[in-house]
């Protein structure tokens, strides 16, 4: 009989995942499919829940177990409220449901997505689960077979969870009593986001801009001591930029604008210098080499590439929903060992875990807005794919499972020439809406990965920023970003044929297996789901070609279409 598992996560970038017989089979996040991007709610994930349970052809009567994680809270006591919200919701009774820490969940999804047999896990993010009256920050698990153990933990203040707030980031209005409160890495990336404007999910932001600063503060790190701790205070790096303004006589807000870019820089030198404080403790104390990262920070692809220049010998897994998107992943794994169920660990099932979507409907949401379409076999529709993003087409795509975390891994993704100078700032400015200084990455065949950028290892989820190698830099600037680097997605022949097979063709014509990749979405949205969302951001974008699975339309056969110009 199948053992079924659903994980979920509730609070902010909610979702839901499933294992099946100790395989994962399915994941997704919430914000795919309500459309509100870091989708929030107190409220179980329902949505999320239902599209994947009816993509797998499971109904909620199927599961077994119900794992479920939050943010900030003491799980255990949501334990009657997350029960009475699946018996409102689905009428059911004898629940069996298994609280998971928010840290627990971060390991697990990692651990069991890195077909490791044994690994030491390390979790960094904003803040996880309340302890006593503190929150989790950083913290260790040691993991053997089907065992994922917490050994050490660094806390935070629970003071500074609201990081919105002006009182957290504007130096003037801070609580002086709070300055030597502890935070977490994570918090502390966001608390200068918040500072130069970006928000509390800026911090993709601030690793672009940071490109463009020079650090003007010592950013050494700190010593990580034994038992694991080191020292991250509430008011660093704030207080030494405005130290820097007072003895500069400048207007603040002109001081503040003239130097974001040297802040943004600061925060992502210390970053990455306690980062490989952080590895550097684990492998002496563990002597495991096998590192897996979960946690929104290693979502920062400088860090993660930065711990494999100074640590060649580490073997490093992190998941693509290293966020809380990835958290009922987690949750999922949890619940199913609760069941004294073995789990298969695999990186095989990544990171393709979410729905695709049929011929009958694609042609349903082609016909509901009354569009031509031309259909080809997928060998035709690659050549011509290639063909309009070498003649500078903006064209988007569709095709397969949608990826899980926050990263376009070509299955919903707006593909461009990455050969044109130009392209960077006419996406940025026309198509995506964005700051001029964010960088677009590049999609590449893995066979050539090496060959154009200088990893150190694989780079299938783009996570990994490495140096454009110097005699292609200038080949492709749109994906260059201003400091040489460029996060790399590599693609397998095996994993995803038809991909590859238009990175091929690409190359037949410029002599690059080289594509720019970005998310398939504009501004301030979830990246696209379902081919009704692709349609309504094709239309009201200056994207040219919109290509759903071997489905191609032309924005030049719309009545009033203007061609781009590129």
């Amino acid at each position: 009989m199948d053992r079924i598992s659903l994980g979920m996560n509730i609070g902010h970038d909610q979702g839901a995942a499933i294992v099946k017989n100790g395989k994962l089979i399915g994941a997704i996040a919430q914000e795919r499919i309500d459309r509100v991007k870091h989708s929030y709610s107190t409220q179980i994930p329902f949505a999320a829940i239902d599209a994947l349970l009816g993509y797998c052809d499971l109904t909620i009567q199927n599961v077994d177990n119900f794992g479920f994680s939050s943010t900030a809270v003491n799980v255990e006591e949501l334990r009657q409220y997350v029960t009475d919200s699946l018996e409102n919701q689905y009428g059911l009774t004898d629940i069996h449901l298994i609280p998971v820490a928010h840290h627990q969940a971060h390991a697990e999804s990692t651990y069991f997505t890195s077909g490791f047999n044994n690994a030491v896990v390390l979790v960094a993010d904003g803040g996880g689960e309340v302890v006593q009256s503190m929150e989790e920050s950083e913290s260790i698990f040691l993991c053997d077979g089907c065992n994922v153990k917490l050994v050490e933990q660094r806390l935070q203040s629970h003071h500074f969870h609201a990081l919105h707030r002006p009182h957290n980031y504007i130096y003037p209005f801070m609580h002086k009593a709070w300055f030597n409160e502890q935070i977490s890495l994570g918090k502390k990336y966001e608390q200068i986001s918040n500072l130069l404007g970006f928000g509390g999910n800026g911090a993709g932001k601030v690793m672009g801009l940071a490109a463009y600063g020079t650090s003007l503060i010592n950013v050494a790190p700190q010593k990580v001591l034994d038992p694991f701790d080191f020292e991250l205070s509430f008011s660093y790096i704030l207080q030494e930029y405005y130290q820097l303004f007072e003895q500069s006589g400048e207007n603040y807000f002109q001081f503040m604008k003239k130097h974001n870019a040297d802040i943004a820089r600061s925060m992502q030198d210390y970053t990455e210098n306690q980062v490989v404080e952080l590895i550097d403790y684990m492998l002496k104390k563990y002597s495991n080499s096998r590192i897996c990262l979960a946690g929104g920070l290693f979502l920062n692809c400088p860090v993660n590439h930065k711990i494999l220049e100074r640590f060649p010998e580490v073997d490093l897994h992190i998941c693509p929903a290293a966020g809380d998107d990835g958290q009922a992943m987690g949750t999922a794994f949890a619940a199913h060992r609760s069941l004294s169920l073995l789990i298969e660990n695999s990186s095989s099932v990544l990171p393709y875990l979410g729905i695709s979507y049929s011929d009958a409907q694609i042609e349903d949401a082609i016909n509901a807005r009354n569009l031509s379409y031309h259909r080809y076999s997928e060998e035709q529709a690659a050549t011509k794919v290639a063909k309009y993003i070498f003649d500078n087409k903006i064209v988007a795509f569709l095709h397969g499972r949608s990826e899980i975390g926050p990263r376009a891994l070509c299955h919903r993704s707006i593909l461009a020439n990455p050969t044109n100078p130009d392209m960077k700032d006419y996406i940025n400015a026309r198509v995506k809406h964005r700051e001029n200084f964010r960088p677009f990455a590049p999609v590449v065949t893995a066979e050539a990965q090496f060959t154009y950028f200088d990893l150190l290892r694989e780079s299938p989820y783009m996570l990994l920023a490495a140096k454009v190698k110097d005699e292609y830099s200038g080949r492709l600037p749109a994906v260059t970003h201003v400091d040489d680097t460029a996060r790399v997605q590599a693609v397998e022949k095996m994993s995803d044929p038809y991909m590859h097979t238009i990175l091929t063709e690409f190359m037949k014509l410029s002599g690059l297996p080289v594509l720019l990749n970005t998310s398939f979405n504009d501004n301030g949205e979830p990246i696209i789901e379902s081919p009704t969302d692709a349609i309504q951001t094709f239309l009201k974008t200056e994207i040219d070609v919109l290509v759903m699975e071997t489905y191609i339309l032309l924005k030049e056969d719309i009545d009033g279409y203007t061609p781009s110009g590129i």
